[in-house]
């Protein structure tokens, strides 16, 4: 049996709890209407249930000692009832701005997503023309050391062959060449 002070407590508690609950869900219904996925709705209305009733038992505990009448239910339904009929359109507004504010500050967001993106598009796109002209100018150098190199060979042997012609010179008549 609760006594008198904690009853009216009780249902002062109940009343409020059940007006807060009523205003908390209506703004959460009213922020998370955007979420086509059930799955996602469903675990923040979960979250939502299992942490507003760990909180109203909280403040339950040190007036009754965590324990709840029927009558005190009926109350509890009675504050959202009352919230739903003459605060509801009052708040409404309220919710109505946060998600007109939210939804502003997520376009800003992708807008500016989208300008860092092309920017950095850009720039990738600069890097690759970069890499290529250096690319194309390191296999140019390296072209121009390999033709060097070659020329050089090609001289070397040309000044070989020049130096054993005068060494050995070809006889003129091949019937001489014989003897």
């Amino acid at each position: 049996m609760i006594l008198l002070p904690q009853q009216f407590q009780a249902l002062v508690y109940h009343f409020f709890s059940g007006w807060v609950f009523a205003l908390t869900w209506s703004g959460m219904n009213r922020l998370t209407w955007h979420f086509r996925r059930h799955v996602v709705r469903w675990v923040i209305e979960t979250l939502y249930f299992f942490v507003f009733v760990t909180l109203m038992y909280a403040g339950l505990l040190p007036i009754t000692g965590g324990q709840t009448q029927m009558y005190l239910i009926l109350v509890f339904v009675l504050g959202a009832a009352i919230y739903l009929k003459f605060y509801a359109m009052t708040f409404s507004p309220v919710f109505e701005g946060i998600v007109r504010w939210g939804a502003k500050q997520l376009t800003c967001l992708k807008t500016q997503k989208a300008k860092n993106q092309a920017v950095l598009k850009q720039h990738s796109e600069l890097r690759r023309k970069k890499k290529a002209e250096k690319l194309q100018l390191q296999k140019a150098k390296h072209q121009k050391k390999h033709q060097a190199k070659q020329a050089k060979k090609q001289l070397k042997k040309q000044k070989r062959q020049a130096k054993r012609k005068r060494k050995h010179p070809e006889p003129e008549d091949a019937s001489s060449a014989v003897l």
